[in-house]
């Protein structure tokens, strides 16, 4: 089932025809309406604030699971990352992936996702230094995360340390390449230790402000939520469940993406991304994306890895990813064993 969930998700369905999506309905959707309605923690009509004491033990405005309040170094989960491109990741299935996996198993505090994707952000106010990356699945949010230190096929997964100094909770920082993984389950063995990777190169994260207590970037959208809803988000986030304090740009390269194989579907991450398996895809197992005589990948993108541009008759061979993002406060632990 959570495969099957996946397949759907991803859109794959979707490119694949009617036929293909007809599991990908409302069978999930009811599943996690019907375990929202008997845990949300919803206020009064017309507020979602959570009012049970796991969500409120620390004061903050984005439902932050540790207190950061005077801490020089301080860790933050991003509590959302809206994809603005490129537009397959952006919309339907592919947005529901990223919304459910950032979005912490908490259902108590009207969160309802399954927690499997997390990309922390750890500050050391002291250096000016800024610690990025994934982290392992965990089953319980409030206990702590560590980043993610191991290996995916070839791709190295490791936080990577950034320039980013606070100036009044302002900040920006970049990186050169960074590897962050999505895993699909919280459990143990092959299903924690299969991630799909996304492998991004020059990473920005700007626009960003981090709150006067260090707990968020951000806020939780109480307001804009509907407790008849459950106060969870729209089904594409609309209304959001937070409101974004931060921007992220980055690309990532066909090569790259065509090495990235979505388990339980067997497509290619770059296959995907062409919107049309029939036509980017060579139909193999796994399905990567149907190359040249040259060798070279038949797709093109729209933006090019060797001026970090918009793509040209010459150079098409990666994407422009886009998005936005809040963050709340998490015990960090470190880096995890390998």
């Amino acid at each position: 089932m959570r495969f099957l969930k996946w397949f759907c998700v991803l859109g794959v369905s979707a490119l694949m025809g009617s036929a293909a999506g007809a599991g990908c309905g409302g069978d999930d959707a009811g599943e996690t309406s019907s375990s929202s309605a008997g845990g949300t923690g919803g206020g009064a009509p017309g507020d979602c604030t959570p009012k049970n004491p796991v969500c409120t033990a620390v004061a903050s405005d984005c439902i932050a699971v540790h207190d950061n309040q005077g801490a020089t170094k301080f860790g933050l989960r991003m509590a959302q990352l809206t994809v603005t491109k490129p537009d397959v990741l952006a919309v339907g299935y592919i947005a529901r992936l990223v919304a459910e996996g950032l979005t912490m198993n908490l259902p108590v505090c009207n969160l309802n996702g399954t927690g499997t994707f997390s990309w922390l952000l750890e500050f050391d106010t002291a250096t000016g230094k800024l610690r990025t990356g994934g982290a392992m699945p965990t089953s319980d949010p409030l206990a702590g995360y560590c980043f993610a230190n191991m290996s995916a096929g070839e791709f190295e997964i490791a936080p990577k340390e950034l320039d980013a100094p606070l100036t009044d909770g302002a900040w920006s920082g970049a990186a050169d390449i960074l590897n962050v993984p999505i895993f699909l389950d919280t459990g143990a063995g092959d299903a924690a230790a299969e991630p799909i990777v996304l492998p991004m190169h020059e990473v920005q994260l700007t626009d960003a402000k981090v709150s006067a207590d260090n707990n968020c970037i951000g806020r939780y959208n109480r307001e804009g939520l509907d407790p008849t809803e459950a106060c969870l988000p729209g089904p594409d986030g609309d209304p959001p469940a937070f409101i974004n304090g931060g921007k992220l740009t980055a690309f990532i390269t066909l090569e790259e993406v065509d090495r990235v194989i979505i388990p339980g579907i067997e497509q290619s991450l770059c296959v995907v991304l062409s919107g049309d398996i029939g036509e980017y895809g060579t139909g193999e197992t796994p399905n990567t994306c149907k190359r040249d005589e040259s060798g070279k990948i038949v797709l093109k993108g729209d933006w090019c890895s060797a001026t970090n541009s918009a793509a040209t008759d010459d150079c098409a061979d990666a994407y422009a990813l886009g998005g936005e993002y809040a963050a709340s406060a998490v015990k960090i632990t470190g880096l995890c064993p390998q």
